[in-house]
């Protein structure tokens, strides 16, 4: 993992939260996954807006850990 700071060795909460319930195996997941939590933030009511921060998810070091994991495997 490129981040050895922030919430469980990754950037921030949200970020370690994207793996966890979502589990990406690859770039292409990540991918849907951003659109997918864009579309389905924008359906939600004002206050859960206010609960929910998805700017604050590092797409970036997801997408670099998946790369890292790829080396290490092939």
């Amino acid at each position: 993992m490129s981040c050895s700071i922030g919430y469980n060795g990754w950037t921030n909460r949200e970020t370690w939260l994207v793996g966890l319930w979502f589990n990406p195996e690859a770039k292409s997941d990540v991918d849907y996954l951003e659109e997918y939590l864009w579309e389905e933030y924008e359906k939600l009511p004002g206050f859960f807006k206010d609960c929910v921060d998805l700017n604050s998810i590092n797409w970036k070091e997801i997408r670099e850990t998946l790369e890292e994991e790829e080396d290490e495997d092939g």
